[in-house]
This record gives C-alpha cells, sequence and structure tokens, in this order.
C-alpha cells in the first residue's frame, strides 16, 4: 500500500563509514542505488530520504539524521543503530538484528530489512572469495534469462469475478513499462469456456502497439488464431497435455487429436507469418493419473518442436514437481529438443517452484514463465495455487547477477496495482516483504 507513494521519491545522495575506513563514501558508489528509490540502504539498515549525513571528526563517525552507521566485520553482522547526537558518547549496544523499536529508542535493523529493491539482496558478486563452489554450481546458469509473463492470460483466466477490461490493458501496460520481454495479453477461446476472457479482442488492440514487449495470445484452434489475426496479434501460442486424462478434461480431446489440431494451428499461423509456442501441461504430474511418464512428455515436446513451435514451455501444473522429479523429465525433453527452445513454467503449489527453476538454469535453460504476484491456478486441479510469482523470480536471478533487464521497482508497482483490484494479498513472498519494509521505512521517516 505505500509503494507507490514511496517509491517515487527522490533520492538524496548519503555517505556512510565503514569499520575499515574513516573515509565517507557515496551510497551510489557503494550500493549503486537508483534514482527512484526514496529510502536508503546503509549497511543493510535504514535511512530516510530526508537524511543529511554528519561527520565527528574525533571519532571518525558518521552520523545521518541522528544514525550512527556500525559496519561490522561480516554482511551478515552489519548493523545500524539510531542514536541520538547529543547522546553520542553514551554506552550504545548492539541489539539484536530481529529487535524493531520505535520512538526514541534505539532501532537494530537486520540486513535482511534493507529496503532499496535493486542492491536489498546479496548478488553472486559477494561469493568470489569461494570460486571453486561458485564455478561448480554456477558454471552452466545463462547470463541472461528471458522471462515469459504470464499473468493477464494464466493468471486471471480463473478469477471467480470479472476483471474490468480496462484493469487489463493497465495491467500490461505496467508490466510492459517494468522492462518484460514477453506477456502473454490474452487468450481466443470460446467465452462460453473462459468468460474472463470474452475481451480478448478489445484487450489486444489497446495493447498491441505498446513498445518493448511481444504479446502473444493463446489460441487452442483455427477459430481462434483467425480472431486472434483480425484483432493485431502478432504472435499465438498452442497448449498440449503430457496426459491423457488431463487433455480431456482441459481441452476435450485426447494428446493425438490436439496435435493433429495444432497442426492445422501452426501451418495457419506460418502463412500469417505469426510465430508459436507451445506449452505443456502436466509435465510431472497430473491431478488424475498421479506421476507422468518422462518419455510422454518429450513426445510431445518433440512433436510440437517439428510443427514449428519456436519455445516448448513445460509446465509443472499441479506444483508438484521437485529437482528429483524435474531432473529425469528434462533429461528426457532434451535428448529430442533443443535446449535453446526449452522454457519452464512451475507452479508454486508445493513452495518447490524456485527451487525446480534453479536447476532448470543449471541444467541451461534460459527462459522462465511467471505470473505476477503468484497470479493463477488450475479450475481443472484442486488445490493447485498459482503460477510462481514474477517478483520472486526477479529478485532471485538478480541475486544470482543474472541479466533479466526487468526494473523489480515496477514490477512491484503492477503487482500492487493487480491485488487492490482483486481485493488480495500478493502471492509473492518478495513483494509481501518489500511491502512491509516499506511500512517500516514510513514510520522511520516520521521521526
Amino acid at each position: 500500500m505505500y509503494l507507490q507513494k514511496v517509491l517515487r521519491r527522490p533520492l538524496l545522495k548519503r555517505t556512510f563509514a565503514s569499520s575499515n575506513s574513516s573515509l565517507a563514501m557515496s551510497m551510489e558508489d557503494q550500493l549503486r542505488i537508483q534514482k527512484e528509490a526514496n529510502i536508503g540502504v546503509l549497511s543493510g539498515g535504514f535511512l530516510s530520504a530526508g537524511s543529511l549525513s554528519a561527520k565527528d571528526s574525533a571519532t571518525s563517525d558518521t552520523y545521518c539524521n541522528g544514525w550512527k552507521v556500525q559496519q561490522l566485520p561480516t554482511a551478515d553482522n552489519c548493523k545500524i543503530i539510531r542514536t541520538n547526537i547529543s547522546r553520542r558518547n553514551a554506552a550504545e549496544d548492539v541489539l539484536s538484528s530481529s529487535t524493531f523499536l520505535h520512538g526514541r529508542h534505539r532501532v537494530a535493523v537486520s540486513p535482511h530489512d534493507a529496503c532499496v529493491l535493486q542492491t536489498r539482496h546479496y548478488s553472486s558478486q559477494c561469493n568470489d572469495n569461494y570460486p571453486k563452489y561458485k564455478n561448480t554450481l554456477l558454471e552452466r546458469i545463462p547470463k541472461y534469462v528471458k522471462i515469459v509473463e504470464v499473468g493477464p492470460r494464466d493468471g486471471l483466466q480463473n478469477e471467480k469475478y470479472i476483471v474490468p477490461t480496462d484493469v487489463k490493458i493497465e495491467l500490461i501496460k505496467m508490466l510492459a513499462f517494468s522492462g518484460l520481454p514477453v506477456i502473454e495479453a490474452t487468450s481466443f477461446v470460446s467465452p462460453k469456456w473462459v468468460p474472463q476472457l470474452a475481451d480478448a479482442k478489445f484487450v489486444m488492440q489497446a495493447v498491441q502497439n505498446v513498445q518493448g514487449s511481444r504479446f502473444p495470445v493463446l489460441t487452442p484452434n483455427l477459430k481462434g488464431l483467425e480472431a486472434a489475426v483480425a484483432a493485431g496479434a502478432k504472435e499465438v501460442a498452442v497448449f498440449a497435455s503430457a496426459s491423457e486424462s488431463f487433455s480431456k478434461s482441459n481441452i476435450n480431446c485426447t494428446i493425438e487429436e490436439s496435435l493433429i489440431r495444432y497442426r492445422d494451428v501452426a501451418s495457419a499461423a506460418e502463412k500469417f507469418s505469426l510465430p508459436v509456442r507451445g506449452y505443456i501441461s502436466c509435465v510431472v504430474g497430473c491431478p488424475v493419473e498421479g506421476a507422468v511418464s518422462t518419455s510422454q512428455v518429450a513426445y510431445v515436446a518433440k512433436e510440437l518442436s517439428d510443427m514449428g513451435c519456436y519455445e516448448i514451455s513445460l509446465g509443472d501444473t499441479i506444483g508438484v514437481g521437485t529437482p528429483g522429479t524435474v531432473i529425469p523429465m528434462l533429461e528426457a525433453v532434451i535428448d529430442v529438443v533443443p535446449i535453446e527452445k526449452l522454457a519452464v513454467h512451475f507452479h508454486d503449489t508445493y513452495g518447490q517452484a524456485l527451487s525446480n527453476i534453479f536447476l532448470s538454469l543449471q541444467m541451461g535453460i534460459s527462459a522462465v514463465d511467471s505470473s505476477i504476484a503468484g497470479l493463477g491456478g488450475c479450475p481443472y486441479a484442486k488445490g493447485a495455487s498459482g503460477n510462481v510469482a514474477t517478483e520472486d523470480v526477479v529478485y532471485m536471478l538478480n541475486g544470482l547477477g543474472i541479466e533479466t533487464k526487468v526494473d523489480l521497482q515496477k514490477l512491484l508497482l503492477a503487482g500492487d496495482f493487480i491485488c487492490k483490484h482483486l481485493g488480495r494479498a500478493s502471492g509473492s513472498k518478495a513483494a509481501t516483504a518489500f511491502s512491509k519494509t516499506f511500512a517500516h521505512a514510513s514510520k522511520l521517516l516520521m521521526f
């Protein structure tokens, strides 16, 4: 609730002193703080936007609006203590990092409470002292990961109440403004089956000329493709399943029947010079059949690749996958489809999505599907939660030093926007944590 007000204030230049140096250094040099932020990180703690720095020549201590900065030897022990300058000769105790007191009391803040979005986490560059482990664990991780945002389609399609068209359009524009390269805008399906997306034509017409992002749309059949082309779509997607039972319940046909249908769609799309993306659901488990054969996943993936899909997204629809089940599935698919044509799509039902994404990156995958605020679910899989939150994925990738071109601050604003309209809390742990941090920081601004 504080995001829009807090993020847009200017950041003032501040200084800090470390335990190893008596020289004041700019926060920009130390933490690469962006100008959009209004809250600073000082040794892993808080500084308000109105902070003014002062130097104590006798003690070489640095004070900012009454904040005395201390940096202990390790990053995990960084503390910042608020103390009255007039009492700075009094004995000072470093409080527990979990302590957060208000009013005139000292405040100790752990590094995990820092507020600058792009620098709050520790990047992989912090671990250069351990090249052996870094080379072993991160050697195959790509330098750039493409994030495919599926929130406007996959995230909203199961919402009970119809989301206004203008809200959908504004959400898509905010997501594009955050730097996301691909945003799945909507789906051209029968309004009878998915009433939430009955406005697909109007959404597509409103966003097709937005610069900087691509807007693929789901087209389950030739009729949907024709409607998408008429609305101005420049990229389409088809949706198959690795489970016979799920295919019948979700798209009302067998796997083979769906593949025949999609060959026709792919052939027609080629005539319109439209690239086609393929999805495969239930790549690890099915709500009806249970475990899904890796050979079946590989078969469907190869069929989609052979019909011309430029990319195939492997979806753990019910979120049951773990690294132990994802590894053999990916190995089977990589044997028949070039790895550069693969993407992963994990739901977070059992809290395994980020670990599965990290594993996929280690195996060479460089495209990840995610949904703003963790929106989504599956009407045919009871208990399945939403997709992995885009905010959480970006936060993790930033911490690994992987480029995404996505501005996390702007992404948080988009998540806050849609959650307010849906009347619910964000499904993103990163967004929730930042929201609480902003609340604390806003209280500090009143001191």
